[in-house]
């Protein structure tokens, strides 16, 4: 009897370690709390760039035309420059992008025109395949479109998310703020043997009892 227990407190203990491991988080960078792109790292995530064409901006800080009140990541193309910004887990496992806010902008110098910015979302899946989504905004020279929430069908079991924008005007900036995120973890090797260790010797000590 004191074996069985022991064997059955062993699998207990398997099988609340695999799902404290695989249990899913829910997070939200809002950029509030954060004086660069590397302050996403706590949260377990990397943004990288294709340029080093943006910020972690607060108010009217940077740009002189008004702009959502609290911190945002901004960053901006010249011409017909593509600027593109990354997301990758900084962790083995998967994520959801569940919603996030988008805005643009174009210049105030003169020289810009009203146009029509296109920012599209691809989100690459760990099976390799993609998925994506865009926004178009009709953006006034030296203002801030109204940041907008986008909410994503499919976007689940992501590996990195890429942002990009294209237009023609110079000083062309595109806003995120307030991205969902939801994370699911890769359980250890060591947890999946010791569930399994704890499965199979319970079926053991279960089929011993049952010709005892």
């Amino acid at each position: 009897m004191f074996h069985y227990r022991y064997l059955r407190s062993s699998l207990a203990a398997a099988v609340l370690s695999y799902c404290a491991v695989a249990q899913a988080q829910n997070i939200t960078l809002a950029f509030d709390d954060m004086a660069s792109a590397q302050g996403a790292l706590p949260y377990g995530f990397q943004l990288s760039h294709t340029s080093e064409n943006h910020f972690i901006l607060e108010g009217n800080s940077y740009l002189s035309a008004p702009v959502p009140s609290g911190k945002f990541l901004a960053y901006y193309s010249l011409e017909s420059q593509s600027e593109s910004i990354f997301l990758a887990s900084g962790a083995a496992g998967t994520f959801a992008l569940n919603s996030l806010d988008l805005a643009g902008l174009i210049g105030g110098g003169g020289f810009q025109s009203q146009e029509n910015l296109s920012i599209q979302i691809t989100g690459v899946k760990a099976n390799g395949g993609t998925v994506t989504a865009s926004q178009s905004f009709g953006l006034t020279a030296g203002q801030f479109t109204t940041y907008g929430s986008q909410y994503f069908n499919g976007f689940t079991g992501l590996t990195s998310i890429k942002l990009s924008g294209t237009g023609t005007n110079n000083a062309r900036y595109v806003g995120v703020d307030n991205v969902s995120l939801t994370i699911t973890p890769v359980p250890e090797p060591e947890t999946y043997a010791l569930l399994l260790a704890g499965l199979g010797v319970v079926a053991a000590v279960a089929r011993k009892r049952k010709t005892a």
